[in-house]
Formats: structure tokens, sequence, C-alpha cells
């Protein structure tokens, strides 16, 4: 019973981050919006602390969040995968993973840069990150944890 509840909390925890990511996103992006364009959309009073903030300020933030969630999604999910199979070597997949995606969106943006279609290169880059900000490592790796574990055993 206790296993099922701590099971339930790291799922609760990773729906939990995962809407409140989206909530600060969409607000953010609301003012980037508001900013750029002199517009006067709503967001959330929690979010007027910022909203004197210039353009380039917001747009930072948001390069500063995506890193902010990236490292809470990696923690909670090493931390669950560990829960659910108590070997460090899957924690060694997560890192590798986040790594490989990290490096993945970094190189897609910067050669959007250098092939000056930056567009492009932005929306692999935030494909690749977006992952990384979801439960999907999660999702993807358990099963072949589980597997794995299942066939050395």
């Amino acid at each position: 019973m206790k296993r099922k509840l701590i099971i339930t909390f790291f799922i609760i925890s990773l729906i939990i981050l995962g809407f409140f990511r989206e909530f600060v996103f969409v607000n953010i992006n609301t003012l980037i919006y508001n900013n750029k364009f002199n517009e006067n959309y709503p967001h959330d009073s929690l979010f007027t602390i910022i909203s004197g903030f210039n353009y380039k300020g917001l747009y930072a933030s948001k390069w500063f969040l995506t890193s902010t969630f990236v490292v809470l999604f990696y923690f909670i999910q090493i931390q669950f995968s560990y829960f659910l199979f108590r070997d460090k070597l899957f924690k060694t997949w997560f890192l590798y993973l986040y790594v490989i995606l990290a490096l993945l969106s970094f190189i897609t943006f910067i050669s959007g840069w250098l092939f000056n279609d930056l567009m492009q290169g932005y929306v692999f880059s935030r494909l690749f990150l977006g992952f990384l900000q979801s439960p999907l490592p999660t999702v993807f790796l358990t099963p072949f944890c589980y597997f794995y574990k299942k066939n050395i055993s």
C-alpha cells in the first residue's frame, strides 16, 4: 500500500509540475505579447510583479525558467526511477537522455542561427526541450527499465 502511495505521489508531482510550468509560461508569453504589441491581455495577478519588465527581460526569464523546469523534471524523474527499480543504472540512462536531448536542442538552435533560419532551429530546439520539461522521459524509459531489469534478474 505504501509503495502505491509513493508512486501516486510521484505521478501527481509530475502532473502538477507540468501544469504549473504551463501556467507560468502562458502568463509570461502574455506579458511578452502585451509588451511587444502594446496590448493589454489579462494575465494572472501573480505576474503583476514582473509585468513592468521590458521585452528582453521577459524573454530572458524564459531561458532561465526553461532550464529550471528541465532540472526539476529531471530530479523528480530520476528519484521516481530509483524508487521503482532501486538501480542507479537507470539514473544514468536518464542523465544520458537529458544530456543528449539538451545537446541536440543546442545544436539545432545554433544550426538555425548559422544557416540563417533561426525560426526552424528554434522549432526543433523547442521540441527537444519540451520533451525534457514533461513526464515523457519517464513514460518512455520506464518500460525499458522494467524489461531490462526483468531480463537481467
